[in-house]
């Protein structure tokens, strides 16, 4: 099912101070439920405690920088924004850098996608604000980035989506069925089949093992494994899978590690790095019955090969009849 033409919180939710409030509430829960299921910290402190380290909210940094934290400013601004709401923006963007010496993003979380004109303002402030650094934490030395994002309506969309419970409060046109009934309920590698292993450090990490004499049977393809539970009482069917490529880097690493591929027996797709978007069509739908569980598993064949760095960034969409789900991002080191 394509996601339907929905209007946004903006136009939702009635305007003023307790209409940002609200959205702010919203948004709070939305990204709190998100960063749980993560495994990350994700601190906001109320709206009557006034903001803390000068943003709405924040994901500390690791052990050893723990200031290097990921700020979160909630604006409840139209697409269009007027004079006055671009100057509380850049206050709010100048604020938050004063406050956080050692800051590495700035998301700014707004109910709407920016238009053209207003990516371009918002596309200025990006050249004039980021930046790169040197930061020092308990004696240690580390390069780092400041970075500004805009999350809009499209990214509420998708988090409202992975979250029901929460998303069909304020969107219940996109949960047809009602809502927990059709999960996501567990997705990982298959490590039986595949050379790749779970990262101690990142709950959605992975990363490609050396080839030993006993792996015969095992591919250096990663082999996702889906496990959904349908609880509703009609059949779907799945019709199509998106493969999104997030984010490609390369950091110096060793000396990469012998190609093995042999099929799986399982849906392969061969990814293309020059698309952000791989489509997967599926000319004979799955079909996931009532009241009844449903395992796959999608192999991501000549993944390393065709990478054009030795990490990655994915996220998978799954479209059925009537329900749309998406995942969460997983980091693909190899």
């Amino acid at each position: 099912m394509p996601i339907p033409n929905i209007s946004t919180l903006y136009q939702r939710i009635s305007n003023g101070s307790e209409g940002g409030h609200e959205f702010a509430r919203f948004v709070r829960m939305l990204f709190n439920a998100d960063y749980e299921a993560q495994g990350v910290r994700f601190i906001s402190e109320s709206d009557a405690s006034g903001d803390y380290k000068k943003v709405d909210a924040f994901i500390p940094g690791d052990i050893d920088f723990p200031n290097n934290i990921i700020g979160f400013q909630f604006k409840f601004f139209p697409s269009k924004l007027s004079s006055t709401q671009k100057q509380e923006i850049v206050r709010s963007i100048e604020t938050a850098i004063k406050e956080n010496e050692f800051i590495q993003e700035l998301i700014l979380v707004t109910p709407e996608d920016f238009m053209k004109e207003q990516q371009e303002w918002f596309d200025s402030l990006k050249e004039k604000y980021e930046e790169v650094y040197w930061g020092d934490s308990n004696g240690l030395y580390r390069k780092c980035k400041f970075e500004l994002i805009h999350w809009g309506h499209s990214k509420i969309v998708e988090l409202s989506l992975k979250h029901d419970h929460i998303g069909s409060h304020y969107f219940p046109e996109l949960f047809p069925n009602g809502k927990g009934k059709m999960k996501l309920s567990k997705i990982g590698i298959d490590e039986q089949l595949s050379l790749w292993g779970k990262s101690e450090h990142s709950k959605n990490g992975y990363y490609q093992i050396s080839l030993r004499d006993n792996d015969d049977k095992r591919t250096t393809d990663p082999v996702f494994d889906f496990q959904f539970k349908n609880s509703t009482d009609e059949i779907h069917l799945l019709n199509k899978i998106e493969v999104h490529i997030e984010e490609v880097w390369t950091t110096l690493r060793g000396i990469p590690i012998d190609q093995f591929l042999r099929s799986v027996g399982t849906i392969i797709h061969k990814m293309d790095f020059d698309k952000p978007v791989n489509t997967i069509n599926l000319p004979d739908p799955l079909i996931f019955e009532k009241n009844s569980p449903k395992r796959f598993k999608l192999q991501l064949e000549s993944f390393s090969n065709r990478c054009p760095g030795n990490s990655a960034k994915i996220k998978f969409w799954f479209y059925f009849d009537e329900i749309t789900i998406p995942t969460d991002s997983y980091t693909m080191i190899m």
